[in-house]
């Protein structure tokens, strides 16, 4: 189960472990809205081949790729501008946007693109999101079997059903092989761990969580995948707010639903330690779903969402501690510990609501979204609202 926008923003505040509805596939997300939607409750994303795309554009005269663009991620090597005509949106782009209805683009509009970028990992990874072409992703687990980006892809774009023993080994092979070509990320030991719970396997998933736990380094991706999508955007002619907006709306974030799987797992296994009066075991197990909550509720995390997750796998295992405390005081403390992560998602439903972002997208000037989707790249979405806020 991954994430979506939610509705309504005004609607009451849901536990965001409440189950969402039941539908397939992944849908494209607008980060800020997302956000809402982990306050309303867990959805699903559906895929990119099924994404709605918004109305064809206008044509006008001006390049759109500027001789400095060049991809975030130091490693990469930047695709040649490609000239392109600008491609006007439409008025309401951002409505669409806003709604999840991210611009579909086709292999002709990408052709130049691929070719001056040699067809490297990362265009191809790019083309792959943006049409749905399975033969590009293909083309990149051949030519590019060691980049952990493309591993993550194939993770993620790997098809498991619930219950289907088969598809959680094909998902077991694919996270595995993320291991090897990523063996400093803690992420890919998170999701074999995530996998292991669901194999029935929880000591190979709890020694999973004590590796990733002690690795430094945590990369989901992300960050790569919105650089990549606004170079292609650029390259198939759309203006550059237009091609950050979309770019950055349309990020998924398969991982997260794995992780806050992962965390009730932990809190299932800790209690049927307790059960069975294994109270050392029980808190073990209890602060491996505390450290991966805290791991993701960074203040300065890319998205709202991921803080919002690592919030609530936090108050899911301090409400089973406080259960089972062995006394008062200790329980007093875990409830303390609870009112301050309540505080703090109270706080950031406030500040969405208040500054209305899906709102102000569709009306701000076109250099304002790009510097609010530059920030939010930069120093993550929480900060990039403070800025927002600072000059509303």
């Amino acid at each position: 189960m991954d994430f979506a926008r939610g509705t309504s923003p005004n609607r009451l505040i849901t536990d965001p472990f409440q189950p969402g509805p039941n539908v397939a596939g992944m849908r494209p997300i607008l980060f800020i809205v997302a956000a809402v939607a982990v306050l309303l409750g867990w959805t699903l994303l559906r895929a990119p081949t099924s994404t709605r795309t918004a109305p064809p554009v206008a044509e006008a005269t001006v390049p759109t790729v500027s001789d400095d663009q060049s991809p975030r991620d130091s490693g990469s090597t930047a695709a040649a501008p490609v000239a392109q005509e600008q491609k006007q949106p439409p008025t309401n782009f951002m409505a669409l946007l806003v709604k999840g209805e991210i611009p579909a683009l086709t292999l002709d509009q990408l052709k130049n693109y691929l070719e001056v970028s040699h067809r490297n990992a990362e265009s191809l990874l790019a083309a792959f999101r943006a049409t749905g072409q399975k033969a590009l992703l293909d083309e990149a687990l051949t030519n590019y079997p060691n980049d952990p980006r493309v591993a993550y892809t194939a993770w993620y774009r790997t098809p498991v059903e619930p219950g289907n023993s088969s598809g959680l080994q094909a998902r077991r092979q694919a996270v595995d092989r993320l291991k090897q070509v990523a063996p400093d990320n803690a992420l890919a030991n998170y999701l074999s761990a995530a996998n292991y719970f669901k194999s029935g396997q929880p000591e190979q998933a709890v020694q999973e969580m004590l590796a990733g736990a002690a690795k430094p380094n945590y990369d989901d991706y992300v960050q790569d995948d919105i650089q990549r999508m606004e170079e292609a955007y650029l390259a198939a002619g759309y203006p550059e707010f237009a091609a950050k907006a979309a770019a950055d709306s349309g990020a998924l974030l398969p991982h997260l639903s794995e992780l806050k799987q992962a965390g009730l797992s932990l809190v299932e296994l800790a209690n049927s330690y307790q059960q069975a009066g294994d109270s050392a075991s029980a808190q073990a197990a209890f602060q491996m779903c505390l450290d991966l909550g805290q791991r993701l509720n960074d203040p300065n995390s890319l998205t709202l969402i991921q803080a919002l997750v690592g919030n609530a796998i936090q108050r899911k295992g301090l409400e089973a501690m406080s259960a089972v405390a062995p006394d008062t005081d200790t329980a007093q403390g875990f409830q303390a510990q609870l009112k301050a992560l309540e505080q703090q998602r109270a706080g950031i439903k406030e500040t969405v609501a208040s500054l209305q972002i899906d709102t102000w997208l569709q009306t701000a000037p076109p250099e304002d979204v790009s510097a609010y989707f530059d920030r939010m790249r930069i120093f993550g979405e929480q900060q990039a609202l403070q800025w927002l806020a600072n000059r509303r």
